[in-house]
């Protein structure tokens, strides 16, 4: 009877064993998954898309700024070839072997983990690209700011009056559909014979590159007012000086001996609301190192706006 009663114990526990491992392996087997979509979840339909541009280094041709043009990424990979990678989104790389055509693939990805690749020819060449110096307050919005220069002999270290009698257009050239602020001189801020404590000069020291072709532009317009006019008439001075100063006389004195890069004589009288636009070309010098100098001789309000300076490509 014993024996009986363990041959039923050990099928029951046979059986029930081979159900419970029926039962386990007939489960779904979303249960053991996590990549499943949750209820309510939605498609990625916003894929990523790999795209970019590049441009040389001002300095070294070799050099190349790669600008990234992806879309709905988040992760970034460059491959440069040889091995070289980067993970950066806008990433600086220099192409060793010098002038030539080097394939360069960018994979962008989102946190999904989907992902896009594009690989462009990236042509080397050693070709210069000059700088483009940025004028600051060019379009003489802030007052004389980034316009001022100290002068030992006691002259005003501000370089105009602010005016907001300016150009009727904006730095980048649109039509503004009314004035904007300016520069201004009058006779009590000229230079040459009307020269006093009062009298205002602007000045900006620029980096450019050396030996270059470059364009000095502005706009100006002089009343038309009637008054006694100075000896040579009405006049706005614009010039490019050789070198960076610390003290206005040194820079009035290069300007006074006529040994500026360049200089300009705005003499068109059309009136208050009627700028000139002038583009002055010429050559920077050795060093690279040049300054902005203006200033003006004139018995009625004189107006200066939208300074540039950039390279004649």
């Amino acid at each position: 009877m014993k024996n009986k009663v363990n041959i039923f114990h050990k099928t029951a526990l046979l059986l029930f064993c081979i159900v419970t491992a029926s039962f386990i392996f007939s489960c779904d087997d979303s249960l053991f998954r996590d990549d499943l979509p949750d209820a309510n979840s939605q498609a990625d339909n916003f894929l990523p898309t790999a795209d970019f541009s590049y441009v040389p280094g001002e300095r070294d041709f070799n050099t190349i700024q790669f600008n990234n043009l992806a879309t709905e990424s988040t992760t970034f990979l460059w491959d440069f070839g040889g091995g070289d990678t980067s993970t950066e989104q806008d990433p600086t790389y220099t192409f060793e072997g010098g002038e030539g055509t080097y394939p360069v693939t960018l994979t962008a990805g989102d946190a999904n983990g989907a992902s896009a690749s594009t690989t462009l020819e990236v042509e080397v060449v050693d070709r210069f690209v000059p700088i483009n110096p940025d004028v600051l307050n060019g379009d003489m919005e802030d007052s004389s700011n980034n316009w001022k220069i100290s002068f030992s002999n006691g002259w005003s270290n501000n370089g105009f009056e602010s005016s907001g009698d300016g150009s009727w257009l904006l730095y980048d050239g649109t039509d503004n559909g009314a004035k904007t602020r300016g520069a201004k001189w009058n006779r009590r801020r000229s230079a040459a014979e009307w020269a006093s404590s009062d009298t205002r000069h602007a000045y900006q020291a620029l980096v450019v590159s050396p030996n270059w072709e470059y364009t000095l532009e502005f706009e100006y317009a002089i009343k038309d007012d009637t008054a006694d006019d100075p000896i040579g008439g009405r006049r706005m001075v614009a010039e490019i000086l050789d070198g960076h100063f610390t003290d206005g006389v040194d820079a009035l004195n290069q300007s006074l001996a006529g040994n500026a890069i360049v200089t300009y004589l705005g003499t068109e009288v059309k009136g208050k609301t009627t700028f000139t636009q002038v583009k002055v070309d010429f050559t920077s010098n050795d060093s690279g190192l040049i300054s902005i100098w203006l200033w003006a001789v004139t018995p009625v309000d004189l107006y200066v706006d939208n300074v540039k300076v950039y390279p004649r490509l």
